[in-house]
């Protein structure tokens, strides 16, 4: 089996780009209709997973949930009688396949904060081998699999936040 450097499954990839599009087209003001819709990251103590990075949308957070989880390709399994039994179907859905990407970069986030810890001299900041992972993470290749999966010419994520202020 060929090296797969990608740690999120190909659904995961499409959920964070359509995250990724969601929070940009909130955040620009030039956008065809005016609307009260923000976003705002909060800590939230779960039982499963402890403190953990959480999205708060406003105003209609299930349907904006749902919008994102459906642009992804999620599918209920069972179909659901009602729209709004649709609609929180895929916010619940969102939520779970959240929780478990912030829990999986709170774990590798420890983990690197634990080898720092190990491994960093006097007088440094960043051990020695947390400055070679980061090199060799940040190359081009990797680069593209969230900003850029089909290798064509686009904004990274700054540029286009920043585009939008």
């Amino acid at each position: 089996m060929p090296f797969n450097p990608n740690p999120f499954t190909e659904f995961q990839l499409k959920l964070l780009r359509g995250i990724r599009e969601k929070l940009i087209e909130i955040r620009n003001p030039d956008k065809e209709v005016l609307d009260d819709k923000d976003f705002s990251y909060y800590v939230e103590n779960s039982k499963k997973f402890g403190p953990i990075p959480k999205l708060r949308f406003k105003p209609n957070a299930q349907a904006i949930k749902h919008e994102i989880m459906t642009a992804a390709g999620y599918k209920p399994i069972a179909k659901k009688s009602s729209h709004k039994e649709r609609i929180e179907a895929g916010a619940t859905a969102f939520n779970k396949h959240w929780d478990s990407m912030m829990a999986g970069l709170i774990k590798s986030t420890k983990r690197i904060a634990i080898i720092n810890q190990t491994f960093v001299e006097e007088g440094q900041l960043i051990a020695e081998i947390i400055r070679l992972i980061q090199m060799s993470i940040t190359t081009k290749s990797h680069n593209r699999i969230i900003h850029n999966p089909n290798n064509t010419k686009e904004e990274s994520y700054i540029d286009q936040i920043n585009n939008t202020l």
